[in-house]
């Protein structure tokens, strides 16, 4: 990577958390950054400064809160998931709770998703007496369940996540889990330890027939999402990534130039990293986020849609002395001002900006030169880690 374009912070904060705190997830809350952390806090701060005030920290959000999303409703409003079985949605200019969600079987979740448009909220559970259930609320009558699948996945449901292509984003993050469709917002993806992906039809009552498409990834899953609107991606545990293509209902619509599903194999030797964070997704373009904690290094490497996906080296990011080599945990991206945003195990959050910040914006874009199609490997599969 000889035209790696180097990035370098220009602030950092402890959010005043507690020390030995990790910071698991940063998402964009109107024109702040909010943050949840293993002391179980959720915090909004400054994009500028980094920041916290005092009455901007709501302690105890969950016992074991795990998951965070904007709520999608153009307000600061964000909705947040624990191992406590509960989701909660909370008003940020107010301080206080606003819905308060709660599995039957008190089963701990692990993954959230809001639908376009803030109208419904999904998430997934871990796997407890046997049984790892998706469940869908209609957050603008959230006392009874839209939907509860409870027989497509045997075990922990790790991953669900929303997005919209309608109206892409001027911001790109790494931390989001069940996911909806980008244009058809009854459409939930659901990844799973249990190595499998589906696709349901959230329209649908009876669980069976709401199943639209599997795909066995044939490794424990620790993210997946949309690429396009016919192309999702999986990412196990142990690095693992394919990209596979949707076969309904819009099989017409999609090009068979290339064959499917794309297998990248172990993702480790292959970007000279040691643990990928996450894959951003933003209009036709992808940023693979890959970290090495023994370099303190992390790569933001393009994923073009062109003929195939290509990663295009050329245009990496690469973020120096990142975290003092503890794992980072979540990646923010805002285009817009050509700031990353990172947070990782040392409890630290760490702002970022390209050297060359009047041509960084491209390198999160898509480019227009047809490269030919990387050679694929489709390595022997290991158990996650």
């Amino acid at each position: 990577m000889d035209s790696i374009i180097l990035a370098r912070p220009f602030a950092s904060s402890s959010l005043s958390l507690p020390i030995n705190s990790y910071i698991y997830c940063i998402k964009a809350v109107g024109r702040s950054l909010a943050a949840i952390s293993t002391d179980d806090s959720l915090r909004l701060f400054d994009a500028v400064t980094l920041q916290v005030s005092t009455d901007r920290v709501f302690g105890n959000a969950h016992t074991g809160v795990v998951c965070l999303e904007d709520a999608g409703i153009g307000v600061e409003s964000v909705v947040t998931a624990g191992r406590d079985g509960y989701v909660r949605c909370w008003d940020l200019r107010s301080g206080k709770k606003t819905v308060e969600l709660r599995d039957e079987r008190s089963s701990p979740f692990l993954s959230l998703a809001i639908a376009p448009g803030g109208t419904a909220v999904a998430a997934g559970t871990e796997l407890t007496h046997a049984q790892a259930t998706v469940q869908i609320w209609d957050l603008r009558s959230p006392h009874s369940t839209l939907a509860r699948y409870v027989e497509c996945h045997n075990d922990d449901v790790t991953e669900v996540q929303p997005f919209d292509y309608k109206n892409p984003p001027r911001v790109l993050n790494l931390d989001s889990k069940l996911c909806y469709h980008p244009s058809r917002a009854s459409s939930l993806l659901s990844g799973s330890t249990d190595g499998l992906v589906n696709l349901y039809d959230t329209t649908i009552a009876d669980e069976d027939d709401s199943l639209i498409e599997v795909f066995n990834h044939e490794a424990s899953i620790h993210h997946a999402g949309f690429l396009t609107d016919a192309d999702i991606y999986a990412l196990s545990h142990d690095e693992q990534l394919s990209i596979y293509r949707l076969t309904t209902p819009d099989e017409e619509e999609a090009s068979n130039d290339e064959p499917y599903p794309i297998v990248y194999g172990d993702m480790r030797p292959r970007l000279s990293c040691e643990y990928i964070v996450n894959i951003a997704t933003d209009a036709g373009t992808a940023i693979i986020a890959a970290g090495s904690h023994s370099t303190s290094a992390l790569d933001l490497i393009p994923l073009h849609h062109t003929v195939g996906w290509q990663m295009d080296m050329s245009r990496a990011i690469r973020l120096l002395a990142a975290h003092d080599g503890e794992i980072i945990r979540t990646v923010y991206i805002d285009g817009q001002s050509s700031t990353i945003y990172t947070g990782g195990e040392d409890g630290v959050v760490n702002a970022w900006r390209p050297d060359d910040t009047a041509n960084s914006s491209a390198h999160f874009g898509p480019t227009r030169t047809k490269r030919k199609r990387d050679s694929l490997t489709d390595e022997k599969r290991r158990k996650p880690y």
